[in-house]
């Protein structure tokens, strides 16, 4: 590290914010980088006399930018009275413990932003097990919902709850300096672990009427249209032919418009998702048929009648690759020991206000302040408690996951969004619950974008908006009249989600969450030397969300004191290489990241997933003393002995038994209803709402703000639903919307 300098920001659009940040592990210091990223002045607070260990990716990465200041809880609390936000990582035992409340923060300093990061929840019998990323994919499903040869659990090889919780956490920070900006009232948020979990299985786990969640696992054949093929140079490819269309042009393309012949699939495409006749069928027809040509040939000729595809790469062949050069995605710092360290750049775009990596960790000199001692002038009075987005309203007219999931986190912050759909309705509605997990908290509106008339009004509606998601392709937002919303809306803050970037050969191009995992390396990370395997969890989209909404919170903080809006752009593409920033962070000698197997349970013997007699549980007992206690709970002397016991054990004697001993553990939540968990339920993770079909249950909240009122009630809309309530607030009929009328 580097002894302290002037800190002097540029201009970003987080300048002049000064962040304290107290973390005992990888979510509160993800969320510290982002916010460093983006121009906040960011001291983390270590322990004093902490020893220096060697270098790992992790701490290159996830502290760069930040300055390091040895202190005591009591002296961090003092700091973070002259600071704007204080982000708290810890379980709740242990934020009572050290005396870093919101309320503790609240009497030494009311007016600053409290942020408080739990690994897991605020309640329940596992609510403070230490951080572990095995204990949160094993706490929200994630593990029972990555692809296995059975329903065992899966361990992640790549901590993306960590991440989009960090997100998440980054964001609830700016807007509560949107909110204490706006109404003067600094107020605390909580984003758990089972936010981030909420955000990620939000559309993987659902339930109507009662009926059980479907989750898909590699013991059921992958859908012939949706998965890899091995081709003739030994490489394998991604087909993402999601719907019928996409998939009568990819047998077009292959020549092979017969299959729809077979006598398991006659003609019908919802032949070819039967699972004991369909899919093998088609999946053995088509086998020998992609082996027959190269990976080359294969893309060259579905990205001709774009078909969406991808190669299955390597981390390194995606990040030295031609997306991440064409986004700015990765950067080269020199570091004085290591040398030259690549990284990736900071993932999300500002036009007006760019963030920028400001090198690596530096040091706060011993016995001197971390900021100059002057009195801030920007201090508000103590305000009424409200959410901290009431009274801003947001315009959503983008589709899918990752657009509207930016736009759910903003709602839950308290902004009225507005979701704007084509009069068929957004193509996600074909899976309702998945929909309605996304945008349960918005109203609904439909509009023809081809008609000119419609088109005028979302410029009228835009001239009241503060905020513009939308995930359009580059051509479709010259052809709508979005391209250039800041000539006629200076005020807005217009976020642009897309899948590649809007530069490079690739800017056109559909994305799905697949052919990222598959591009950018987490695939072939998490199969290791077998088989790629690809998670049916959209990592990338959601974590590309709760980014664009940390963008957007950004852009209207610096909106908030300049009064300027400015575009904002997010990628999956760069929000991939966000997920796996440590990962990506390399330098000569750097160890390397890790990587998985078929059936992965953990890193390590202690360190895994379990099976017990009626169920699996997940284990850190880390290190030799830790190893040792659980062999001696288990009263064995190996683990091949330790694997044959807990079989014998029911999960609720071995977790007791294991946290008897000093061995954090617990249960992996299972099919087929974790959304009934008493984990999960206690924690408020899921609610139920109406629906067309019955009732609907699924994920709640992504955070949550102690003294502010609850936000807007979940609801599904139907297309349109709030079409003509939504034109009589602009002073609109909704006569305008008929064939021919004149623009308003």
């Amino acid at each position: 590290m580097t002894p302290d300098v002037t800190y002097s920001p540029a201009a970003a659009p987080l300048a002049d914010v000064r962040v304290v940040e107290i973390s005992t592990g990888r979510v509160g210091r993800i969320a510290g980088m982002l916010l460093a990223d983006l121009g906040a002045d960011v001291v983390t607070v270590v322990a004093p006399g902490r020893q220096s260990q060697p270098p790992q990716p992790a701490d290159i990465c996830w502290d760069r930018g930040k300055r390091q200041l040895q202190a005591s809880d009591e002296d961090a609390l003092r700091v973070a009275a002259d600071a704007e936000v204080m982000l708290v990582n810890a379980t709740p035992a242990e934020i009572t413990a050290r005396g870093l409340t919101s309320q503790r923060l609240r009497d030494v300093a009311p007016e600053v932003v409290h942020v408080w990061l739990p690994p897991y929840g605020e309640a329940g019998e596992w609510r403070d097990l230490p951080e572990d990323p095995l204990f949160l994919a094993a706490l929200t499903s994630l593990a029972v919902h990555l692809p296995a040869d059975d329903v065992s659990p899966v361990a992640p090889v790549v901590s993306a709850l960590s991440s989009i919780q960090a997100a998440l956490g980054a964001a609830a920070a700016v807007a509560g300096l949107v909110g204490r900006s706006r109404s003067g009232c600094a107020q605390p948020a909580v984003v758990t672990g089972l936010h981030a979990g909420a955000a990620l299985m939000g559309t993987a786990f659902t339930e109507i009427n009662d009926e059980p969640a479907f989750a898909p696992s590699r013991a059921i054949v992958p859908a012939p249209n949706w998965r890899t093929y091995a081709c003739a140079d030994g490489k394998r490819i991604f087909l993402a032919a999601l719907t019928p269309d996409l998939f009568f042009r990819a047998l077009e393309a292959i020549g092979r418009l017969d299959i729809m012949a077979l006598p398991e699939v006659a003609g019908d495409f919802q032949g070819i998702l039967d699972l004991k006749r369909g899919r093998p069928a088609v999946t053995a027809t088509l086998e020998p048929v992609f082996a027959g040509r190269t990976s080359d040939e294969w893309l060259a000729r579905f990205r001709e009648v774009r078909v969406p595809c991808a190669l299955v790469q390597t981390r390194a062949e995606w990040i030295n690759g031609p997306v991440v050069a064409d986004n700015g995605a990765r950067i080269t710092v020199h570091h004085p020991e290591l040398g030259e360290v690549v990284m990736p750049n900071v993932p999300i775009d500002f036009s007006v206000t760019p963030g920028r990596v400001r090198g690596f960790a530096r040091t706060v000199a011993p016995g001197s302040a971390p900021w100059p001692d002057q009195p801030r002038s920007d201090r508000p009075a103590r305000g009424v408690t409200s959410l901290p987005l009431a009274g801003l309203r947001v315009l959503d007219v983008s589709s899918f996951l990752a657009g509207p999931m930016a736009a759910t986190v903003l709602a839950d912050f308290g902004a009225d969004v507005i979701r704007v759909e084509p009069a068929a309705g957004d193509g996600y509605r074909n899976y309702p619950l998945s929909f309605l997990a996304v945008n349960q908290r918005k109203r609904g509106m439909a509009l023809d974008f081809g008609d000119p008339a419609s088109r005028e009004i979302v410029h009228t509606l835009l001239a009241g908006m503060d905020v513009l998601v939308e995930n359009m392709r580059p051509s479709a937002r010259v052809r709508l009249d979005l391209a250039d919303t800041a000539s006629r809306h200076s005020h807005l803050v217009h976020c642009s989600v897309s899948a590649f970037g809007d530069v490079g050969r690739w800017t056109d191009l559909p994305g799905f969450d697949p052919l990222l995992q598959s591009l950018n390396g987490m695939a072939r990370a998490q199969g290791g030397d077998g088989d790629p395997v690809v998670s049916s969890a959209g990592v990338n989209d959601v974590a590309t969300g709760a980014l664009s909404a940390l963008g957007i919170l950004a852009a209207l903080c610096w909106r908030e004191r300049t009064g300027q809006g400015q575009r904002v752009r997010t990628s999956l593409a760069v929000g991939s290489t966000f997920v796996q920033a440590a990962e990506y962070t390399r330098w000569d000698g750097a160890p390397e990241p890790l990587r998985g197997r078929a059936l992965f349970r953990g890193p390590a013997e202690g360190h895994r997933y379990y099976e017990c007699a009626d169920g699996w549980i997940a284990t850190a007992a880390q290190g030799d003393s830790g190893r040792a206690a659980m062999l001696g709970a288990l009263g064995v002397a190996d683990f091949p002995a330790a694997v044959r016991a807990l079989r014998q054990l029911p999960v609720a004697h071995a977790t007791g038994l294991l946290a008897g001993h000093g061995v954090p553990a617990c249960r992996v939540v299972a099919r087929p209803r974790p959304l009934r968990d008493p984990f999960l339920e206690i924690n408020g993770f899921s609610h139920l709402v109406a629906m067309p079909q019955g009732v609907g249950r699924v994920v709640d909240h992504h955070s949550r703000w102690p003294d502010a009122p609850e936000p807007r009630q979940s609801r599904y809309f139907e297309v349109g639903e709030d079409t003509a309530a939504v034109l009589g607030e602009f002073g609109l009929d909704a006569a305008s919307l008929a064939p021919g009328a004149a623009p308003p």
